[in-house]
């Protein structure tokens, strides 16, 4: 999207302080801004002028007549044991009034417990009974907390949310339990195994409880695959308020968007290894974000306004006063009527890398003091008037020939490249998950209705792909009912299409002898022919494999979207999972893990390679937009009763983007565990990613990135000595790449987690995890890895020692330009 020229205002942010004066605000209604962002947050993006970019179908339907409630609901869980097993759930079927006075306490819990889904404290993970607990528009009273299962989705009506309000006599220290703790102290999932789950369209009101009673609207310790979406919250304000948003503790998320909170002592109080945050809205709550605890975190579009604080990251260990909050970035957001826009901690020497920040193009408004350290001292002043902090960051910067060079102020500014960035302002271009309210249930064409069984057993190719050609040609939307669909060769997605998952995650999986070879690799999900131009939404999917299938290219995506002339495509909750989950021939009675056992080409197991490349956006492809999706190969078997034991699959490659034509957008993306790399860019330009995140092999080095997919040119993969470990992020001849947020992580050597730990007795896990060759132009904020000796290896030459940017269990470097001009430092 072009945005105008901004050189004269953008020349300012050179000043020292990094804080540039911007002309005055119009008088804006907050009430209609809210608006504005709940209809964005359910509305599909339309685009113009070229095929594939034809409107959405629409008609005058009330919320009532939401497709989605309407539809006949024919999914199935195959593997569930049950002939009967409901996926769909209406609360009202489980005797919900939705009146305002009933208490629908526990018909809500029932509906979520019915036909033995995964309950917390009697269930390690499933992936057999997956469940939608849909609300109609309504008033929902609660007196105690809603205890949600593993692998299930709380789905409310986008047109009018309904609404689950707290009785004056709540009991429970959250209406919205997304882990609950048991008896003696545990959540009833590690956090960090918690995935494929989602909450949408909900409001949450906690006003009639008394403000001095402590209370959280949601309580989400979460992992990938997880998203809280188009939710509001309303909570008790004032000074003693004791009410909060969301609540988060653990976890390794994940992503969070369109969240409008209003009143309470704290909106957010979270703490996770790393997250997307993007378009959240905080307003006259007393602490708008309080930090627990992070790795990395990437605030994306955040409003705050009415608070006494807008980001509290200051929070220290009450043992060792360490600083718990490592790093956070910031940008397209704005802060207005605040006393305090941000406040860090102020750390020791040995902790400066602590509280590392990047700030970028956050607008300021009436905020007596931007920035603030632990004492209270002022660190970068604000003003009444309406100011912007350009670019301004704290930590530890390095460039291919320069650092550790320590930072605190104005840091060099981001040329954008105009292609992800929207008019008027500058900001970076972003979607939010279609739900296609004003669709009438005519425009909607089911995989079921198509004759596709679902079953995991019945060969759903051509079902899929005659439902795909069709609501295309009859411009329709495609909705895929729940179910495990097989195919055994490639589905085809055609420009134009608008595909709409069933919030369960319905799975497509590929199968058989035409997946098989490592010479000839073939798409299981093809979306676009090559060369071919126009735009596609598609949501609420997984693509797998089943057993063997070392030549199965899950993801191929070809579509070319101009964006001059059309919105860009969009991809939301769209994952890759080979391997660990109920009918995949990958689990642990398939692929148990070997470590005693030296691992060669031909001893390994030969029915655990399954996944050639996991996704390739192609050299011709260009203008998609990516959310919340995680490419996973499984490192345990989610199955296992006994806590998930560690299996060992092999897929040979992650996330490779050659788009010729860009832009493209990796928003809270998550890749892990293939042998030769996560993320490859190779001859691409012009990308924003934020937050990534991936994690190598636990397996490795037994065997090593060289086994058992052997290099192909034509894939340009990266060559590795013996011994060595796959790259987490690998920048080839690429251009104009933005990472705003990166956790690369290598936590095993071979299982075992020492070498991973703050003080090893043993060396780091892999030398190197992120690598720039040839000419390359790369910009990363907050750097954070995990068990690689050296941070970043650029033009052959490593640099950013994890020594000295030590910051607690991570390595942090809080800005890091990987530029290379001819494959020299620029």
């Amino acid at each position: 999207m072009i945005r105008p020229s901004l050189g004269s205002l953008l020349a300012v942010s050179a000043l020292l302080s990094g804080v540039i004066a911007l002309p005055g605000r119009p008088a804006t209604n907050e009430a209609n801004l809210l608006t504005s962002r709940k209809e964005s947050a359910a509305t599909s993006s339309t685009g113009l002028g070229l095929p594939g970019c034809n409107v959405a179908p629409s008609a005058d339907v009330t919320c009532d007549q939401f497709w989605l409630q309407n539809i006949k609901h024919e999914g199935v869980a195959p593997f569930a044991g049950a002939a009967n097993y409901r996926v769909w759930r209406n609360v009202k079927d489980f005797g919900a009034k939705g009146d305002g006075a009933t208490d629908d306490t526990k018909a809500i819990n029932d509906a979520i417990a019915a036909d033995g889904t995964c309950a917390p404290g009697k269930c390690t993970g499933s992936t057999k009974r997956p469940a939608v607990i849909y609300f109609p528009p309504g008033t929902y009273k609660v007196s105690s907390p809603i205890v949600l299962n593993y692998n299930t989705q709380l789905i409310g009506n986008p047109c009018k949310k309904p609404i689950i309000k707290a009785a004056s006599n709540f009991v429970g220290a959250w209406v919205l339990d997304a882990n609950q703790y048991q008896a003696g102290g545990s959540l009833g999932w590690q956090a960090v195994n918690v995935f494929w789950r989602q909450v949408a369209n909900l409001a949450f009101e906690l006003r009639d409880v008394p403000s001095a009673q402590s209370i959280y609207a949601v309580h989400w310790p979460s992992s990938q695959s997880t998203s809280l979406s188009n939710i509001e919250i309303f909570l008790k304000d004032g000074a003693s308020t004791k009410h909060r948003g969301v609540f988060i503790e653990e976890g390794s998320g994940g992503y969070v968007g369109d969240i409008v909170i209003t009143g309470g002592e704290y909106g957010l109080e979270v703490g996770n290894q790393q997250f997307t945050f993007r378009g959240i809205t905080i307003r006259n709550a007393q602490t708008a974000i309080k930090h627990l605890w992070s790795w990395g975190w990437t605030y994306i579009g955040v409003t705050i306004s009415g608070c006494q604080v807008g980001f509290d990251l200051s929070n220290t260990n009450a043992d060792t006063g360490a600083l718990e909050v490592k790093s956070i970035t910031i940008l397209d957001s704005e802060i207005i009527n605040t006393g305090v826009g941000i406040k860090y901690a102020s750390p020791s020497s040995a902790q400066y890398v602590a509280n590392s920040l990047a700030l970028e193009r956050i607008r300021l408004e009436n905020v007596p003091k931007a920035i603030v350290n632990g004492t209270g001292a002022t660190v970068l002043p604000g003003t009444p008037a309406r100011t912007m902090i350009e670019n301004w960051g704290r930590g530890n910067r390095y460039t291919p020939s320069k650092g550790p060079i320590a930072l605190q102020g104005s840091s060099p500014r981001v040329q954008r490249p105009r292609s992800l960035t929207v008019e008027p302002n500058g900001d970076y271009y972003t979607a939010s998950k279609p739900y296609y309210m004003n669709a009438p249930v005519s425009a909607i064409l089911t995989a079921r209705g198509y004759g596709a069984k679902g079953d995991g057993k019945a060969d759903d190719t051509n079902a899929l792909n005659n439902l795909f050609d069709e609501a295309v040609k009859r411009n329709k939307i495609a909705y895929i009912d729940a179910g495990v669909y097989r195919v055994t060769s490639t589905v085809r997605i055609p420009a134009g299409s608008r595909i709409f998952g069933d919030p369960s995650f319905p799975q497509i999986v590929s199968s058989g002898s035409y997946f098989g070879s490592q010479a000839d690799p073939k798409p299981v999900i093809q979306v676009g022919l090559p060369g071919s131009k126009g735009r596609i939404e598609w949501s609420n999917t997984i693509v797998s494999t089943k057993g063997r299938q070392p030549g199965a290219i899950l993801i191929q995506y070809n579509l070319n979207t101009p964006t001059s002339s059309c919105q860009p495509s969009g991809m939301w909750d769209v994952h890759v999972r080979i391997g660990g989950f109920a009918g995949s021939d990958l689990e642990l009675k398939d692929c148990a893990k070997t470590p005693e056992k030296t691992a060669t080409a031909n001893n390994i197991d030969k029915d655990c390679v399954s996944g050639f490349l996991s996704w390739h956006i192609t050299p011709d492809s260009g203008g998609l937009y990516q959310e919340n999706n995680w490419v996973w190969v499984a490192d345990h078997d989610i199955e296992d009763g006994n806590n998930n034991a560690q299996i060992t699959v092999y897929a040979g490659r992650g996330l490779l983007v050659e788009s010729r034509n860009g832009p493209n957008w990796l928003v809270a993306s998550s890749v892990e565990h293939h042998q030769r790399y996560q993320y490859q860019f190779y001859r691409t330009s012009d990308v924003f990613m934020g937050q990534i995140q991936t994690e190598t092999a636990y397996y490795q080095p037994n065997p090593d990135a060289t086994i058992p997919f052997p290099a192909q040119s034509k894939y340009h993969d990266p060559t590795f000595l013996k011994g060595q470990d796959g790259w987490g992020l690998r920048v080839v001849d690429s251009t104009d790449l933005i990472a705003y947020g990166a956790g690369l992580y290598s936590f095993f050597n071979n299982y075992n987690l020492t070498c991973s730990q703050e003080n090893p007795a043993s060396p780091r896990c892999q030398s190197s995890i992120f690598s720039v060759e040839g000419d390359s132009k790369i910009r990363v904020f907050n750097l954070n890895t995990v068990g690689s000796q050296w941070m970043a290896t650029i033009g052959g030459k490593n640099i950013a020692d994890y020594k000295t940017n030590r910051n607690g269990f991570v390595s942090t470097v809080a800005d890091l330009d990987g530029s290379l001009i001819f494959g020299t430092s620029a």
